[in-house]
């Protein structure tokens, strides 16, 4: 099972010097410790993860400033998007990367978000696959049809492709046994989490029955393959006493922006400030206990070991919830000399 970054920002301070200080410093630790891949997603209009408005963006700055880890979106909000815009950029990076791009493909959730394709939001979903189609298919070398601005149908091959013919991995972000399934008909990998176990809606429990319909239905559809599936996972690995000092305060406040943003969206019903404090107390401890890589050597050896036998194939650590900057380089260390390049936990 591989070990990879992944970044999101629970919530950046405007008056910070230099907000992209820990992304920068984790990748390149990263890319020279042995860490499979990094992800960044794409967020707008919010502090909640709005330091990546733009993966292509970011990922074009790690092309040129790592040499080895892959470089992951995750996700690109297709609907936003013309997959002609998608397909280039992201060949393009997987140039200047040398053949480490990556995609994941998300249909987008949040109705404010939509201010940039409002037209698409009902239809999100299909135009999504319809786009992965495109993107695929452009990058295979093939044309498309399209009405130039003299308003003639002209013919569309993007450059650079994907050096050498390569396949650039497209995976799904999925929430739903709907789109897990369509991911795997599709051929595609799979990014799922199980955060929300924390607030009561998943967990293992219900995400191994379903990464293992993902390998059944992959298998029908893709002989002689199996997919992939990433587990998203909160991480911060340290001592019992920077647990409780550090660990559970920032996830909580971590928690606390991200109800606010999906009582925002209507995902959730207003609270009163004592419902907010039993959900997030609650939160806290089943993250901690259950659904994180929070915590102790040990604790994240057991919970390792529980993603593994459930069929995960790489880990995306979110590291930048809201510990400290040492806290988080400290955790990557202790990940480095106890579970990177580990074959079984």
């Amino acid at each position: 099972m591989q070990l990879s970054l992944l970044f999101f920002n629970g919530r950046w301070n405007h008056d910070d010097p230099d907000p992209y200080r820990l992304f920068r410093d984790a990748t390149r630790w990263a890319d020279e410790n042995g860490f499979h891949s990094v992800w960044m997603p794409e967020r707008h209009f919010s502090t909640f993860g709005g330091l990546f408005p733009n993966p292509a963006v970011t990922a074009a700055s790690l092309a040129l400033s790592t040499t080895r880890i892959g470089i992951r979106a995750g996700s690109i909000v297709a609907p936003f998007w013309d997959p002609i815009r998608i397909a280039e950029d992201w060949a393009l990076i997987d140039n200047l990367s040398h053949g480490r791009a990556g995609i994941s493909f998300a249909t987008g959730w949040h109705v404010n978000d939509f201010c940039l394709a409002p037209a698409r939001y009902d239809a999100r979903r299909e135009i999504t696959f319809e786009h992965i189609h495109t993107v695929r298919s452009l990058w295979s070398g093939d044309a498309i049809h399209r009405t130039n601005g003299a308003g003639r149908e002209t013919i569309i091959h993007i450059s650079p492709l994907p050096p050498s013919g390569r396949k650039i991995p497209v995976w799904l972000t999925a929430t739903s046994d709907r789109s897990i399934e369509a991911a795997a008909q599709c051929g595609l990998r799979l990014l799922v989490s199980i955060h929300h176990q924390a607030l009561g809606n998943c967990g293992m429990a219900r995400l191994e029955p379903r990464i293992k319909k993902y390998r059944t239905i992959f298998a029908e559809t893709n002989p002689n393959e199996r997919g992939w599936v990433t587990l998203l996972v909160h991480t911060l690995v340290c001592e019992q006493q920077a647990l409780d000092e550090i660990g559970k305060p920032a996830y909580a406040k971590y928690l606390a922006t991200n109800l606010d943003l999906q009582t925002q969206t209507g995902n959730r019903p207003p609270l009163s400030d004592k419902d907010q404090e039993f959900i997030i107390t609650r939160a806290v401890e089943r993250m901690v206990h259950d659904a994180g890589l929070i915590g102790t050597v040990e604790h994240c050896r057991r919970q390792l070991r529980r993603f593994q036998d459930a069929g995960v194939d790489e880990v995306a650590c979110l590291v930048d919830f809201g510990a400290p900057y040492e806290a988080v380089m400290n955790g990557l260390t202790l990940m480095k000399e106890n579970f990177v390049g580990v074959d079984a936990y």
